[in-house]
């Protein structure tokens, strides 16, 4: 009988899996007939419908062409949009660095100008530093400069000329003025001839002869004499023209001349410069003695001008070379000026305007002791009425602290005698601050309270917190904020004594608060500040629950 069950079940499944076997070949493509009836299309040929579909896959492939193409058109766009991006970063890299190289430049031009005025007020300028502080101050009215810059370069050895140099080379690669690094220019030129002319004059000394003719050198110096540095530079083109266009000259005598001329254009800028500079100044200093000196030269003659022949014997009598004088401003040493200028000489009477308002020794007297009086009643009156309406001024800026008194709130002005001594009594006289404080009471509903009592037989009051405000309007160091601490009351263990200090010339205070722990949470009003000369300390005793 089992068989017989196993082999029906086997037949029923084979017949079930012959049903479900699909009619056609796997090879065949899948027509959607339910698609081509509800469009339409299933009533056409097959050469329609094979037409059909290569319009739709040209369609799908010009598609596809195009997605292409916007692809690769947005991949250079978003390249050239990265290419832009990364130029604009490495300009503006560019631009900062460049500010930063001109700004670092700029801070160590500033260091060496430091350095020379250091030295120069030191006494132990170098050639660099007077050249340096003689065009940096050029502008200066304050600052009076004698003597050109070409003669501290001809008044040096080889050694230092060679220093020389090097120093010149920095600020020209320091300084970014365009007028002044012509100026630096000039200078190395000068340099540079100046150590040809000290090494010639070695190669005489060794050789006992010259490579050139001296009579020569006269004769170039001659040309050169007289000329602007324009007429110069003309010269030094026509020059070098003629050089470069040969033909049958003494090439050696005119690069001489060439070289010559080259110098010669930077001496004579120089020199130019120097005047300039020199005008300016001396514009400047006739303008500035002319303010100043009106009155002197008017009332005493003879005082402006002995002051005017010792200024000429100075700068007579003064050595070759750059020298630096520097001048007093308006306001330094003006007593000292006015003593050596007028001494202190009194107007004369008769120069005194007729309707001028002329004070006698009694009439200043009687005008003093009328002020002093009025100043003694303004005194007085001011110090009654502090007396009398001290305590209403504090109690008006403690309402403006602390608000109206509520319901529970009470007065709290009872504080602790203490006696302390100060290390500073001696200097101030110790005073008592004033304040204005406040205890706040209520009633404390706990498991118990609420059992025996109800709101028309309420529980007694209890102390929930303290509000303290302390004024110290006249402390000596403002700075120093007041400091308070609490220790056991010895007589009562359920008090401490709270003590605030502050400093001179106030002493220290204390009151006897309950010996609770604080509440230090902000959510519980606590305050503990120092502002404007009062302050305040604020606290309320911490709640404890019942819990079983």
């Amino acid at each position: 009988m089992g068989s017989d069950s196993e082999e029906g079940e086997r037949k029923s499944k084979d017949q079930y899996a012959t049903t479900r076997q699909p009619t056609s070949n796997k090879d065949d493509a899948f027509v959607w007939k339910k698609k081509q009836v509800e469009e339409g299309t299933d009533k056409l040929s097959s050469e329609q419908k094979q037409m059909i579909s290569k319009q739709k896959e040209r369609e799908k492939k010009v598609e596809l062409w195009k997605v292409q193409q916007r692809r690769r058109e947005r991949e250079l766009e978003q390249a050239a949009r990265a290419e832009e991006i990364d130029r604009e970063r490495q300009e503006k890299e560019g631009v900062l660095f460049k500010e930063w190289q001109d700004q670092e430049g700029q801070f160590h031009l500033e260091q060496a100008r430091k350095r020379s005025e250091i030295r120069i007020k030191d006494n132990r300028a170098n050639p660099i530093d007077l050249i340096a502080y003689y065009i940096y101050n050029a502008n200066e009215t304050s600052v009076e400069i004698t003597g050109e810059p070409i003669s501290v370069v001809e008044n040096l050895n080889l050694e230092d000329l060679e220093d020389l140099q090097a120093d010149i080379k920095v600020y020209m690669d320091l300084d970014r003025n365009q007028t002044e690094k012509v100026f630096w220019e000039d200078m190395e030129v000068i340099c540079k001839e100046q150590i040809r002319v000290v090494n010639a004059k070695l190669r005489v000394e060794r050789n006992s002869r010259s490579s050139i003719n001296s009579a020569v050198n006269t004769d170039i110096t001659k040309i050169f004499k007289g000329k602007s540095s324009s007429q110069l530079a003309e010269m030094y083109k026509g020059i070098q023209a003629k050089l470069k266009k040969g033909g049958p000259i003494d090439v050696s005598y005119w690069e001489n001349v060439s070289a010559q001329a080259f110098v010669s254009i930077s001496r004579v800028r120089l020199q130019e410069r120097h005047e300039q500079i020199t005008k300016n100044k001396n514009f400047a200093s006739r303008s500035r003695d002319a303010v100043e000196n009106k009155a002197v030269e008017e009332l005493f003659p003879s005082v402006s001008g002995s002051k005017k022949k010792k200024k000429r014997k100075e700068r007579e009598d003064s050595p070759a070379g750059i020298q630096i004088i520097k001048r007093d401003g308006p306001d330094e040493n003006k007593c000292e000026q006015e003593y050596e200028d007028l001494c202190y000489t009194p107007i004369r009477h008769d120069t005194i305007e007729m309707d001028a308002l002329v004070y006698t020794e009694s009439k200043i007297m009687s005008e003093i002791q009328e002020m002093r009086a009025q100043v003694a009643v303004m005194n007085k009156t001011g110090k009654e009425k502090t007396e009398v309406d001290r305590d209403t001024d504090i109690e008006e800026r403690g309402l403006a602290l602390m608000g109206e008194a509520q319901e529970d709130d009470e007065l709290f002005n009872c504080d602790i005698q203490l006696n302390a001594s100060y290390s500073w009594a001696e200097m101030y006289k110790p005073r008592k601050p004033r304040f204005y404080n406040r205890v706040h009471t209520g009633y404390e509903w706990n498991k118990y309270n609420q059992t025996h009592y109800d709101q028309d037989n309420p529980p007694p009051k209890i102390v929930q917190g303290y509000k303290f405000n302390i004024f110290y309007q006249d402390l000596i160091d403002p700075t120093c904020t007041p400091t308070y601490k609490l220790k056991k009351c010895s007589d009562d263990k359920d008090f401490k004594i709270l003590t605030i200090s502050a400093g001179p010339p106030y002493e220290d205070i204390a009151f006897k608060v309950l010996n609770r722990e604080w509440e230090y949470s902000n959510r519980y009003s606590f305050k503990s500040q120092f502002s404007q000369g009062i302050f305040q300390l604020w606290f309320q005793f911490k709640r404890y629950r019942y819990r079983r």
